[in-house]
């Protein structure tokens, strides 16, 4: 027999200021298993989804013959891509590229797929490996067709166009931006530094994948979707849109989700089909992605090829950049499309005043790019260092010298950049010194490069970065066609034991949310940080909100809860005081009671003011029963995070080989209201970081367009033994845009790896005047490099 363990006690941590590390809330459900993820979701009757993906990379659809499968036992439904087009709409777009065209993109392909991996016939069975037989008996025939996986091979004249009828040739569309005169600035510059550089395609592989389970009661007309998404608010608009019924029928619910990094933004085909099996069965639907569905059907990101140039003066002042940048949006437009952000921080923390940026949005035959983190910040911070470094090597410069003496000082701020970004407040030169010297930077450089005994060279090499987190306002987000605002919403509600219930639409997706809401109102308030309970991801109960993602989260919601605390705070002692008989103004909140200040022996228990408040008896006079507030906030501005990353390495110019002995990275999140939970942050995305610069790399195959290293078998990503040793230091300067001064701090850490170990290793092979382009940095790439370097130089 077994004993049903107590319900555990409230913790009754006292009310701590913002700035401590207290523990995790969601820690102690997930390290006992206890966490809620979509697969745990089993309703009675449940049914099971699969789906038959498309082999080639562009294929006519000749037929399909779906009769043997319809034999099987335990088969229910099957659908084409006719009934799909029948009983919805394509799937929409939160984040449109601007001036796009549309490209109608359904839940399963109609006359031509154009990605290997692209859904064709959904399968609803008794069970997943039911379904997944009948797949197998599934007749379809197909009909090759030309396609092109290089993403520069797509914009030349020869290239078969992807979607003819739709697009003349395979440019999406381009987004010029810049201001000033940089042509002239060009002409004029004393000393010019320009490559090309390649940036290789990855995916953020979160240890939970895609899943849904869709459930439909056509009696009360009633869809609950559960799904392992950020964005719950998001999918249920765009599942209202696409299924054809009213938002207010549907309810998503997110309850954990084991990481998300973007790639869990808006809606996939799988979510569409699996609501329409479970709206036509009237029965659950389940589909949960496999690892090999997940390289083929869940967003890449990152893929871009930049043409980067910076003009300077021959004292070392910077006075132009420009970037043109082909990036690769694969076969059809993702929930949010094609990285933006290149354009945005293109100039880095440099005082550039001429520049131009223009995105080229390319189309190819590979799984659609969508929202990673960083979201194109990783991608151009890479050309952007490594011909910082070029630059002072041409100019005979130190690079640090040549960093601060272009880096935008505290005073100058804020600053309005090339792009039209407004960077807020920040010491750039601060964090780039303590960088240095954290690695001993002078030191290094009178060492000298070496050899060591072994035959390695070292090298130092420095990434300085700007990000921007946040949104800057609604405005902004409406003139790109976003379909979602800037603005973050929570409700506060008592409740009859004293606690404090927090409702937000924002998914736990393993940043912390919870946490750092529930500090944030426990601080507010006075109350204890154990009293208040935070109820994420589910449109049922929450206000509605954008979601996790953008590094927005804290930025937006920080003002919404600071509104809805103070408002509930003040109701809370003007309860407190009618029944004490004294002044509001006498009274503070402590812990788990109403106290006097001069008397603290007049106290009142909040569970009895809450009570007061919930059945309306005992209320001053015009007071309203209920204690409940939802506030809504909307930061003036984005906030822009920044910092420096140094790395030392060693290199074996014989192999290529190379160690990274040591990286620093000096970050400013602003103020920080965890701040264990800021350097989690920092270091999470630092690993992925070094797995995009290292070993990350989605592969074609040029002929076939096949994905050759769609397996964990072939996708290397960092394990705990490949991540080199990090150091993490911090400043705290607060941005004057955001409430408490908070910056964004979850995609930070993904943003300067690359540049600062290819850095690194160019220094140590500076005399072989080796130059890496292309990125992941692997040793077989470097030996290559040092090859070609020595075959230039004859």
């Amino acid at each position: 027999m077994t004993a049903l363990e107590p319900a555990p006690a409230r913790t009754e941590t006292a009310a701590l200021p913002i700035g401590v590390s207290v523990p995790r809330k969601e820690d102690e459900r997930l390290l006992r298993g206890d966490g809620r993820f979509t697969d745990d979701v089993q309703p009675a009757h449940l049914l099971e989804m699969a789906v038959a993906r498309c082999p080639y990379p562009r294929a006519r659809i000749v037929s399909i013959d779906i009769s043997a499968a319809e034999q099987v036992d335990g088969v229910r439904q099957i659908l084409v891509g006719a009934d799909v087009r029948a009983r919805s709409e394509p799937l929409t777009v939160l984040r449109p590229v601007p001036g796009a065209p549309k490209l109608p993109y359904y839940a399963l392909a109609q006359d031509i797929a154009a990605h290997e991996g692209q859904p064709v016939v959904s399968v609803v069975a008794t069970s997943r490996h039911i379904a997944e037989d009948a797949i197998d008996l599934i007749e379809i025939a197909y009909e090759p067709l030309p396609h092109v996986t290089d993403t520069t091979e797509a914009l030349g004249p020869d290239a078969p166009v992807i979607h003819e009828g739709l697009l003349e040739s395979n440019l999406l569309v381009a987004n010029p931006e810049g201001s000033g005169d940089p042509d002239a600035r060009l002409a004029e510059a004393d000393v010019v530094v320009s490559d090309r550089f390649h940036i290789n395609r990855v995916t953020g592989l979160p240890m939970e994948p895609r899943a849904v389970v869709a459930q439909w009661r056509p009696g009360a007309r009633e869809l609950t979707v559960h799904s392992s998404t950020q964005v719950p608010h998001l999918v249920r608009k765009q599942l209202a849109e696409v299924l054809r019924i009213d938002e207010s029928s549907i309810r998503v619910s997110a309850s954990d989700v084991g990481g998300g990094f973007g790639l869990k933004l808006g809606i996939y085909p799988e979510d569409v089909l699996a609501t329409l099996h479970a709206m036509a069965l009237r029965k659950p639907v389940k589909w949960v992605e496999d690892r090999m569905e997940h390289f083929r059907a869940t967003t890449h990101a990152r893929e871009a090829v930049h043409d980067f140039t910076i003009g300077a003066t021959s004292d070392g002042r910077i006075t132009v950049m420009t970037d043109t940048y082909a990036t690769d949006l694969g076969a059809w437009n993702s929930g949010f499309g094609s990285a933006q952000l290149s354009s945005v921080v293109f100039t880095g923390p440099y005082r550039v005043t001429d520049g131009r940026v223009e995105r080229r949005v390319t189309v190819t035959n590979k799984t659609p790019i969508g929202a990673y983190r960083g979201y194109g910040q990783p991608e151009v911070n890479f050309p952007i260092e490594r011909l910082v470094d070029r630059l002072a090597r041409k100019l005979g410069m130190d690079p640090l010298e040549l960093r601060e003496r272009n880096m935008i000082r505290p005073e100058e701020l804020p600053w309005k950049a090339v792009s039209g970004a407004v960077y807020d407040s920040g010491d750039y030169a601060r964090c780039l010194h303590m960088a240095a010297e954290a690695v001993d930077y002078a030191g290094l450089r009178r060492a000298g490069r070496g050899p060591r005994p072994d035959g390695r060279l070292v090298g130092v090499g420095l990434s300085s970065f700007v990000e921007r987190t946040g949104y800057a306002s609604a405005r902004f987000l409406a003139r790109r066609g976003s379909q979602f605002g800037a603005h973050e919403s929570v409700t506060l509600r008592a409740n009859r034991s004293g606690g404090v219930d927090m409702y937000t639409g924002v998914s736990s997706i393993g940043q912390s949310s919870e946490t750092a809401f529930a500090q944030v109102v426990a601080a507010m308030l006075g109350v204890g940080y154990g009293a208040v309970r935070v109820h994420a991801g589910d449109t049922s109960d929450s206000p509605l909100n954008t979601g996790a993602f953008a590094s927005r989260t804290m930025i937006a919601a920080a003002g919404a809860l600071k509104e809805a605390s103070e408002r509930f705070r003040e109701k809370t002692l003007r309860i407190a005081a009618f029944r004490l008989e004294t002044d509001p103004a006498e009274l503070d909140v402590v812990d788990d009671a109403v106290v006097h200040r001069g008397d603290p022996q007049l106290r009142l228990a909040l569970s009895e003011v809450f009570a007061i408040a919930i059945t309306g008896q005992g209320l001053p006079p015009g007071e309203e029963p209920g204690l409940e507030t939802t506030a809504h906030f909307e930061p003036p501005d984005a906030a822009y995070s920044f910092g420096t990353a140094a790395a030392v390495v060693a290199v074996d110019p014989q192999t290529g080989d190379f160690d990274i002995e040591r990286f620093v990275l000096v970050h400013d999140a602003g103020t920080p209201v965890n701040p264990k939970v800021v350097e989690g942050q920092v270091r999470g995305g630092l690993v992925q970081g070094f797995g995009a610069a290292l070993s990350e790399d989605l592969r074609y195959d040029p002929d076939t367009g096949q994905l050759v290293s769609g397996s964990m078998l072939d996708y290397f990503a960092p394990t705990a033994a490949d991540v080199p040793p990090i150091e993490l230091l911090h400043t705290e300067v607060p941005s004057p845009v955001t409430t408490f001064g908070v910056r964004g701090v979850g995609e930070v850490g993904t943003i300067p790896p690359g540049a600062a170990v290819a850095n690194a290793i160019c220094d140590a092979l500076a005399d072989f005047g080796v130059e890496l382009t292309s990125l992941p940095l692997t040793p077989e790439s470097v030996w290559r490099a040092i090859r070609d370097a020595r075959e230039a130089r004859g």
